[in-house]
């Protein structure tokens, strides 16, 4: 191997290891409820991270899902779910980043960081507890890094997550034989279509937001 090419190869290693390094893979679990009586909350709630996409599944007690992939700027975000029968993935572009900074006297109040799974979580808004060790949050989700306890809302609908379990994934996982090689595809047995599709398919008036977060 001649010079160039061994330099080359360093350098390969070096710039992939640090990228890995910057974005851990991860398969998070939450439990729900909601945050109002007679409100509504997923019976459970499921993200998959890696590269900077995210999967999060909402899991119903009967075990229907719906999901949302976060693909990044550039490809956006589908949502997928089950409208009048018929399999939808509706994308579109990324949901709106939210990033809550507790006030000072919030910050004196929460000052101490707490244990959530196993992991240090410090506090990134009102009642919200997010761990910077497990990377950025999803667009579309309270603080700057992944928290893993805090009130998810939409629209008009809210719900409260706190993590039960945290598994770290490889590259290994998401490579083709890897037990999530395919997570980040759409459905197949999905109709795909855009906002302006969406309400042509259904004959709908147009929706406000028909992107959930």
């Amino acid at each position: 191997m001649n010079k160039p090419n061994a330099l080359f190869l360093v350098l390969s290693i070096f710039i992939f290891g640090a990228f890995s390094a910057q974005t851990p893979s991860f398969l998070i679990t939450y439990s729900c409820s909601p945050t109002e009586e007679f409100g509504f909350a997923p019976a459970g709630l499921e993200v998959i991270s890696h590269g900077g996409q995210f999967k999060i599944t909402e899991k119903s007690e009967s075990g229907k899902t719906q999901s949302f992939l976060l693909l990044g700027p550039i490809l956006g975000s589908v949502n997928q779910f089950t409208f009048f029968g018929t399999e939808v993935a509706l994308t579109g572009p990324l949901p709106k980043a939210v990033q809550e900074i507790p006030s000072p006297s919030e910050r004196v109040a929460n000052t101490a960081p707490k244990e959530l799974a196993g992991v240090q979580c410090s506090p990134c808004g009102v009642n919200n507890w997010c761990a910077p060790s497990l990377g950025d949050a999803p667009n579309g989700w309270p603080g700057s890094s992944m928290p893993l306890e805090a009130t998810i809302a939409y629209g008009n609908i809210s719900y409260r997550i706190v993590v039960t379990s945290i598994e770290r994934l490889t590259d290994n996982d998401f490579r083709r034989k890897g037990n999530y090689h395919n997570v980040f595809a759409i459905d197949n047995e999905r109709s795909v279509v855009d906002a302006r599709e969406f309400v042509e398919l259904f004959q709908l008036s147009p929706p406000s937001d028909v992107i959930r977060y």
